[in-house]
């Protein structure tokens, strides 16, 4: 990531902080009630044909993204530590069980299936990148969202970030109670109010007056983020690291 950073950052004119234009979040509880914020679309607002098809993880996925993408050109930057893990492991079953496995299902289950239903719904072709980085996954579409930004910064890009409980099976591998979480953010290079990212390699970088993180899970960060999108939490910034570089959040006064 740092190599593909320094060699865009040579390239293009990399902006300086990227901005929060507008966002939508699902917080999902241990009982399965959701909380909607921000622009987060309805139900209804999914096309009918595609909303059959979508499990608990892709509604939450798509609606975040659905509320924030505009209608005209916009990249689109998919992230997700596990996907649709829950129907994965349908589909395993299936298979050890020595059933047919269903077609429709297994489409659903491939990685991009946020992204690709969203371009569907919004009949946009522009095309979209679907990331998984473990802890980091975040982090990481974050990163390849500042990079779209910085190759093209006459485009919007919309970032989404979703998970879901892993099934059962795999709790030794669960690293929180959590219920699930959606966060989807259409984020612009050109300066605006309210809230930003900022960027910087570790050496020289410092961050001061706010909570500070070291590679923090992707779940945690992505409700950390939420929480000061919402005005719910003091102090109204947040820094972490990630993959050599460190990151900052918070309003146009957040230094990095």
């Amino acid at each position: 990531m740092t190599m593909q950073t320094e060699r865009v950052a040579a390239a293009y004119r990399v902006p300086e902080a990227v901005h929060v234009r507008s966002w939508a979040a699902i917080l999902c509880g241990p009982d399965g009630a959701e909380e909607r914020l921000g622009a987060c679309a309805a139900e209804k607002d999914i096309p009918a044909s595609l909303r059959r098809r979508l499990g608990a993880f892709g509604r939450l996925g798509v609606a975040c993204g659905l509320g924030v993408a505009p209608q005209g050109d916009a990249d689109i930057v998919f992230c997700s530590r596990h996907g649709d893990i829950p129907l994965a492991h349908q589909l395993l079953e299936a298979l050890v069980a020595g059933e047919p496995l269903s077609p429709a299902g297994f489409s659903m289950s491939v990685h991009n299936t946020v992204p690709g239903v969203l371009d569907l719904a919004r009949k946009a072709r522009i095309g979209h990148t679907a990331i998984t980085a473990g802890r980091q996954t975040l982090s990481a579409g974050l990163a390849e969202a500042w990079l779209r930004l910085a190759a093209r910064p006459h485009l919007d890009t919309v970032l989404i970030y979703a998970e879901t409980p892993l099934p059962g099976i795999y709790e030794p591998f669960a690293e929180d109670g959590l219920g699930g979480t959606a966060l989807a953010l259409c984020v612009s290079a050109g300066p605006r109010d309210g809230a930003r990212f900022s960027l910087s390699p570790h050496e020289g970088a410092s961050f001061a007056g706010a909570p500070f993180h070291e590679e923090p899970e992707a779940e945690f960060l992505a409700r950390e983020l939420v929480a000061r999108l919402r005005g719910a939490t003091e102090p109204a910034e947040i820094g972490w690291s990630s993959q050599g570089f460190r990151w900052s959040f918070g309003g146009t006064d957040a230094t990095s």
